[in-house]
Order: C-alpha cells, then structure tokens, then sequence
C-alpha cells in the first residue's frame, strides 16, 4: 500500500482510480502481486459503485499500474470460474518519487523536530503523546490470507527456478510443466492414449496443488499423479457416457488420495 500511497499525483490524477489502487494494493503480497478482491469488495471498501469499480481496473491496467497476474490463485479458492475475480499484480517498477525528508534540526535551535515520534511541542503538562501508528496497521483475514498464499507463490516459484534435481522432491508451483520424458512414460505405464493430458487439465491439476503447499513429489512423481488422476477421470466419464471435463473445478474434491 505505502508504494500506491506514493505515487505522484502527475502520475495518477483521478481521485476514483488513485482510490481503487489503493484498496486494491492492500489485498496483494508483500511483492506486489496476487491480489484478487471482488468488485463487491472493492466496492465496498471504496464506496464506488461495482461499476465503477471495474472502469478504474481497467483504466489503472491500461495504464499500466496493474497487469492480470496468475488466476490460478483463484482458482484454488474459488471453484466456479464464473464467481473467479480477476487475480492482478502491482507494477512496483512504476516506482513513486520518495517523499521529501526534513533535514535533522530544521525546526528549531534545539534539533530536535516537533513531528519526530509523536512530540508535540505546546503540549500542555501530562497530556498523552500523540500516536504514531503506522497508516496500514490492520489488514482483514481475507488480506492476510491472500498476502500470505501470494508470498508462498512468489517463494516457489523462486526454488523452482533453481532447477531442483530430478529426484528432489518440491511443492507445486503455478508455472510448472511436467517432464516430458516423464509424462510420457507414465501415459504409456498406464496405457492412456500420447494425446490423453490436455493443457486445461494440467491448469486445473496445478491450480489444485499450488493452493497445497505441504504437498511435495519429484518430477517424475507429479507426472505419476497427474496421469493417475486423468485415468480415473477418463474412466468415472466413460461409466457416464461423457468425457471428462477439466475446466469444471468439482474434481478436486476427489484428489485426496493422490
């Protein structure tokens, strides 16, 4: 929040989309990204209507403040994509000037400066200092739970960049793809025809997963899951009549034993 508090008034002159930016960068982590309220919430914080709500998104995204960021963050909360708000990242780089400091002593032939951690230089004897809290002091539980998952995400994505060996084991991170050599041969192992795991369904595994982050596999190991899991799916569908639908969350009430 302190980054879309500093911002240049130049740099953003609307009230509304400063205002927007500013409850909307309370909801993200502590790097800026994975924030994704409601319009309603949004709306509420701001007492904007949800329509205007969204034209300021979409002005501050075309300005350039805020990009999409990964929707499977949502998506691992949220089962029904049709009720998924829109998961945004913070462009931190647009970085906001540093407010000007007063230099030691300025104020007075003492050197000590009146406003300096809550002093108040009439204050009549006894009366109470004047608090010094910090503008962000409470955050909501929906806050910090998103700031805490946008924090996990950003720390595996980080060890995933190190290339972990193929038999460390790691927890699911949102731009993992299977081992080709691996996916494969686990499709074969389990007689499922080459084209058998479909983008969507590799999304919806790892929008699962990424929300579990006490869960960890090798690579090969989370190929074996994701193919085991396809295969039942293939099968529950075909006792149906009907082929598997990966976009439809409600299979992941059924991954507990993988």
């Amino acid at each position: 929040m302190s980054w879309a508090l500093a911002l240049p008034k130049a740099s953003l002159e609307n009230p509304a989309a400063r205002h927007v930016l500013l409850c909307l960068a309370n909801y993200a982590g502590s790097d800026g990204r994975g924030a994704f309220p409601s319009a309603l919430t949004l709306s509420e914080d701001t007492g904007l209507s949800e329509r205007t709500v969204r034209l300021k998104l979409d002005e501050l995204e075309k300005a350039g403040f805020i990009t999409e960021g990964n929707q499977a963050i949502a998506a691992a909360y949220i089962d029904r994509r049709d009720r998924r708000p829109v998961v945004y990242d913070l462009q931190l780089k647009r970085g906001a000037n540093a407010a000007p400091r007063k230099e030691r002593g300025a104020d007075n032939r003492t050197g000590c400066s009146s406003q300096q951690n809550g002093v108040q230089e009439n204050a009549e004897r006894g009366a109470a200092a004047a608090p010094n809290t910090p503008l962000n002091h409470q955050e909501t539980e929906e806050q910090q739970l998103q700031r805490e998952l946008a924090d996990e995400i950003a720390r595996q994505e980080t060890a995933a960049a190190e290339c972990p060996a193929p038999n460390q084991r790691f927890a699911m991170f949102p731009t993992w793809e299977p081992n080709a050599k691996a996916l494969s041969d686990q499709i074969a192992i389990a007689g499922l025809p080459a084209d058998a795991v479909p983008e969507a369904a590799i999304r919806a595994f790892k929008g699962f997963f990424v929300a579990k982050p006490t869960t960890v596999d090798s690579a090969a190991g989370w190929c074996y899951r994701l193919v085991q899991w396809i295969k039942r799916e293939r099968v529950k569908a075909a006792g149906q009549g009907q082929t598997p639908d990966f976009d439809d969350t409600s299979w992941a009430e059924n991954l507990g034993g993988l």
